[in-house]
């Protein structure tokens, strides 16, 4: 048998080994592609990245210039060079890296694609009296983020507010029953004048004479089209619009999937702004309002290093795509070591914590007072538990009904139990109102609604006061007067002589002043149209109640029924001691 001649082979393979293939990843896209051909100005011809079109791709060995000059012109010709990353990989590892490749394509963060960009992502250069596109690129990110940096570090005196006071209208902001005493008492008057939402929801009134509004939302200060500062309130949504388009943009399944489970989209998309301009943007749901709120990618600070741990380019790069990364050991503010996901949030315009357990309440102590495993299992439960003496950081003792917040998972504090119904609200009475300590008597007064007489007690100026004291039933919170009857709820209710056209019988009168409900028929409404109901005197709110049923009968029902259960009982005891009496009677005889 004649001996094989192998060398030419044996040449090929080693040509090729010694040979890289370019490859373009489209983040937009999320695409992954092979140059198959650059022509003389440098521009490239790309094939899909798969083994079907490997003899189509580019081979160049390492003596070649085209790499540099192909970069140099790509890079220089290319609108948005941050849409693109640039790969050269050796052809022998085309096929080691297949699967990195694909899950790189479909927008995977795996140990494989991390492995892979890390030998294989290249930066080109310009030339040799220019620095790389790249390097310019991060010179300028690196001094921008040191600007931020400092300013960061420099504390509330380096930090700049967005609107002055004076651009406020405070006068009309008690339209909503806000006031700057009380923002700056909350601590929210602060980031609200650097143009940042409050980090918490805010109760705001608003009468329209024929209706009175009353919500939760965050606040914030926004600059009209007309030029005025006004305020913007972020009401409570009950879900996120994920089936309308945002800015331009429309969720696909996964963005919806993405911002109902962790927030965040988990990438950067491109929204159009109102000069009609389409800027990279990060989305996120605001987890109290779940409204959905955007940030401009360039505006995001990404540190070097995050609770001691210290970032890789990688993990700088995934976080500026909008894509979580796992932090481990990291060292709190009470150095204990910690790991969570850490993700840009919009809402937040920053770094967002992402906990495994986000939602559940794992602490056992609250306010310094450590709970019970019962208490900390009913919060996690949604149940309302009662917390006493518990401390706020400046020192102040105070008790609460405590309860989850459903969107944030925070605990929330209330004078009320939020788990007893309206109209009949359990409320805490405090040992002490203001300094001023309660007797039994007090409490149980201010427990049934009536007013007490307290003295030398201090408001939060210092000074002394004393006052009439009144508990709102339904909230807990405490009301003052100088005077019995300078309370908002009348002293005494007067039974109106007509109510809806119909005069009131001298029987339905006596019935409501003894608190009955009375049923009063041919009531003429607003369309002219007549209306039966049962009215019901609300002598702690001052006012007359209307129900379309009769709210007697839900009360005393259980207690009818058994009356009536026990009456037939009797009867039937009855009933049968006559049938046993003829019985006797018929054997006598």
């Amino acid at each position: 048998m004649a001996k094989q001649d192998t060398r030419g082979d044996t040449q090929k393979i080693s040509d090729e080994q010694m040979s890289d293939i370019l490859l373009i990843m489209d983040k937009k896209e999320l695409s992954v592609k092979a140059v198959s051909e650059i022509d003389k100005n440098g521009k490239a011809k790309t094939v899909p990245a798969d083994k079907e079109h490997q003899n189509d791709f580019l081979k160049i060995d390492y003596s070649s210039n085209i790499v540099t000059n192909f970069l140099s012109n790509f890079w220089n010709q290319t609108k948005d060079p941050t849409r693109f990353r640039i790969f050269k990989l050796n052809f022998s590892g085309f096929e080691k890296f297949r699967d990195a490749l694909k899950d790189l394509a479909e927008g995977k963060d795996t140990p494989e694609v991390k492995k892979f960009l890390e030998q294989n992502e290249i930066k080109p250069k310009k030339s040799a009296d220019k620095q790389s596109i790249n390097n310019k690129n991060e010179n300028v990110m690196a001094k921008q983020d040191q600007a931020t940096q400092r300013e960061a570090e420099s504390g509330a005196a380096g930090q700049k507010y967005r609107y002055n006071e004076s651009m406020i209208d405070w006068e009309g902001l008690k339209n909503f029953g806000i006031s700057r005493d009380y923002l700056k008492e909350k601590g929210l008057l602060d980031n609200m004048l650097k143009g940042y939402k409050t980090n918490e929801l805010v109760p705001v009134s608003m009468n329209f004479g024929s209706a009175v509004l009353r919500t939760d939302a965050r606040l914030s200060f926004q600059q009209s089209a007309a030029g005025p500062v006004v305020l913007a309130m972020h009401g409570i949504r009950k879900e996120p619009e994920l089936n309308k388009p945002f800015f331009g943009h429309i969720f696909t399944d996964e963005d919806k999937k993405n911002l109902k489970e962790t927030g965040n989209m988990g990438r950067v998309v491109e929204l159009k702004n109102r000069q009609g301009e389409y800027v990279p943007s990060f989305v996120s749901v605001d987890k109290l309002t779940n409204e959905i709120v955007s940030m401009k990618a360039d505006s995001v600070f990404i540190p070097n290093e995050i609770k001691g741990v210290k970032l890789s380019d990688y993990e700088k790069n995934e976080l500026k795509e909008g894509r979580a990364i796992r932090l481990e050991d990291m060292m709190s503010d009470k150095d204990k070591e910690f790991s969570a996901n850490i993700q840009i949030n919009a809402d937040r315009r920053g770094i967002e914590f992402i906990f495994d357990n986000d939602k559940l309440f794992n602490s056992q102590v609250l306010g310094e007072v450590k709970l019970t495993d019962k208490q900390v299992e009913d919060l996690n439960a949604g149940k309302a538990i009662f917390v006493e003496d518990m401390k706020r950081k400046d020192g102040e003792v105070f008790s609460s009904f405590v309860k989850l917040d459903e969107a944030s998972g925070k605990p929330v504090f209330t004078r009320y139990n939020p788990d007893s119904p309206e109209g009949a609200r359990e409320i805490y009475v405090p040992k002490e109102i203001n300094g001023a300590i309660l007797t039994p008597k007090d409490r149980q007064e201010l427990r049934e609604g009536k007013p007490v007489f307290l003295e030398n007690m201090v408001n939060r100026k210092g000074e002394e006061f004393s006052s009439f004291v009144k508990l709102d039933l339904e909230t807990g919170r405490p009301q003052y007067s100088a005077t019995l009857d300078g309370f908002t709820e009348r002293p005494e209710f007067k039974i109106p002589t007509e109510v809806w056209g119909v005069t009131l019988t001298a029987t339905q009168r006596a019935g409501l002043q003894d608190r009955k409900a009375v049923e009063v028929k041919g009531m003429i409404g607003f369309d002219k149209k007549p209306f039966d109901g049962f009215l019901k005197v609300n002598r702690n709110q001052g006012k007359m109640d209307y129900y379309n049923e009769n709210p007697d009968l839900k009360k005393d029902a259980s207690r009818r029924n058994v009356v009536a259960e026990k009456q037939t009982q009797k009867e039937s005891q009855g009933d049968d001691d006559n049938k046993q009496g003829n019985k006797k009677g018929r054997k006598v005889a």
